[in-house]
């Protein structure tokens, strides 16, 4: 009887409601968790969210910059010796969200007949994809982030398809960007058109020089494109010229290296070869990027995933990160530098199947050199000096042997420091430096870094039919298929 008499108060109880419901849709928003936010704010958590993953000690001090032998594990080394947890690999579902959010952002643009901030939207996304593809080959650059769309297990397109759809959304950006309009929200590039086109060209130069060993007709027409008009096409032309994220250095927004030191965690020292290669130069910029080790003054460096039997030595004989790159809460993280636009000129100058202008060449080179260590505070003289070093020098042979076009990928290597999934990539293009695989890998048989990342966990859980299909050459999960534009024999 009783539950009789409940579904009747429970039916009266509706009926009575059904009657006082009108307006509950707008009082039944909470204003902290909004269902759609402006495109401005979208832009500045894409940017802030993006800056923290790449130059964070998981992504670029773990691994990338590690590949790169720029530094190295000195406590819980696993990483180094390629023991790397799925979570990390799992970045490609980060990045994939930020797709998601940018998409968000370039519809907004469109329905605003915003075509600059469409345009910003679209550099991002291209600088997304791009290092996703030169870390998994392969992605879901057509079908990926368009779950909302009813497509849950995307296609992958080949590499070389990726880097011609980028290139192309890349100039298309350019005319956006020029097309009028406002970027609000931007912490990147504070809102700056001209710079935002700057950067789009100079990310088609990048994209070009790297592909240029297997495509080099493709890359010598997207080349000569940009830096015969240089009004259309504006580029990075001077230090000033920078795209960077600055910290505000006040918690929670500190630089990730920085926030990383005052957990407070020491796990990271200076990669033995990169030391090594800066002290054998007198390179005027070791200062900058490394503390000399504490114990004795010496800058000293460590291989790059040592062996466990290697582990006994004293972590105060050990170069940690500088001051400049480590030590500063509002420090700057790098995407792009002026430097290397010089360096990609001047490898493009020196190729007689690119551009073909060897004195152009060399004032490109020294105009790089000259720009990355007046970047670093060093002195007109300093530079001076150092350029006329024998292995620096144009056209002299030097104790290395290197001829003009390993001295520019020497060179860009040095210049790249902190930038790891930018360095990783050029020693894949060119081994210069040649970097062999850690020594105290847990995969035996490799004579070079990582080629690549394997594909994420949730990959083989959500979409097995498409990743099967594109992981059959993969050997030992970061070796065997190579990077489309990796030219290189007799590496395993």
């Amino acid at each position: 009887m009783k539950k009789i008499k409940m579904i009747g108060v429970i039916f009266i109880s509706f009926l009575v409601l059904g009657s006082c419901t009108k307006g509950w849709e707008e009082m039944n928003v909470d204003p902290n968790n909004p269902t759609d936010v402006p495109a401005a704010n979208i832009l500045t958590n894409v940017e802030r969210r993006l800056t923290n993953l790449l130059f964070d000690m998981w992504f670029t001090g773990n691994n990338t910059s590690s590949y790169a032998n720029h530094i190295a594990k000195i406590q819980y080394i696993d990483e180094n010796r390629y023991a790397e947890r799925d979570g990390i690999i799992g970045y490609w579902n980060t990045f994939m969200t930020y797709i998601v959010e940018l998409n968000k952002i370039i519809a907004k643009a469109q329905a605003d007949e915003n075509p600059a901030m469409e345009g910003a939207a679209m550099v991002i996304k291209a600088q997304i994809f791009h290092i996703m593809t030169d870390t998994w080959e392969a992605i879901p650059y057509t079908e990926g982030a368009k779950g909302e769309e009813g497509i849950f297990q995307p296609n992958y397109d080949a590499q070389e398809d990726v880097y011609a759809a980028l290139l192309a959304d890349l100039k298309a950006a350019n005319t956006k960007l020029a097309a009028g309009g406002s970027i609000d929200g931007d912490v990147l590039n504070g809102g700056d058109i001209m710079l935002w086109r700057k950067y789009a060209n100079s990310l088609r130069m990048r994209m070009a020089i790297r592909m240029s060993n297997i495509d080099p007709a493709g890359a010598k027409a997207v080349l000569t494109e940009i830096l015969a008009d240089a009004s259309t096409y504006p580029i990075l032309a001077s230090n000033d010229d920078v795209i960077g994220f600055d910290w505000v250095g006040v918690s929670p927004y500190f630089e990730p290296y920085y926030a990383d030191l005052i957990e407070p965690r020491d796990d990271h020292g200076m990669c033995k070869t990169f030391v090594d290669a800066l002290l054998a130069t007198a390179d005027p910029r070791i200062g900058e990027f490394a503390h000399p080790a504490a114990d004795d003054g010496i800058y000293r460096g460590l291989p790059a995933g040592i062996t466990e039997g290697d582990e006994g030595f004293e972590l105060g004989t050990i170069s940690r990160i500088g001051t400049r790159y480590r030590d500063t809460p509002n420090g700057t993280n790098h995407y792009f530098r002026y430097a290397e636009v010089e360096f990609i000129k001047a490898e493009a100058y020196a190729r007689p199947d690119l551009l073909n202008n060897p004195a152009a060449a060399q004032t490109a080179y020294v105009a790089g050199i000259t720009a990355s260590c007046a970047e670093h505070g060093v002195s007109a003289a300093d530079i001076t000096t150092y350029l006329a070093n024998t292995n620096v020098a144009w056209g002299g042979a030097g104790s290395w042997g290197y001829t003009n076009l390993q001295k520019i990928a020497y060179q860009k290597w040095v210049s790249l420091f902190k930038q790891g999934q930018e360095a990783w990539a050029e020693t894949r293009r060119t081994d210069i430096p040649l970097l062999g695989a850690a020594p105290g890998s847990i995969y035996s048989g490799h004579n070079r870094p990582p080629f690549r990342w394997p594909y994420p966990t949730s990959e083989y859980t959500l979409n097995e039919t498409v990743v099967k299909s594109f992981d059959g050459a993969i050997k030992d999960r970061f070796w065997g298929d190579k990077m489309w534009w990796d030219t290189r024999t007799g590496v395993n």
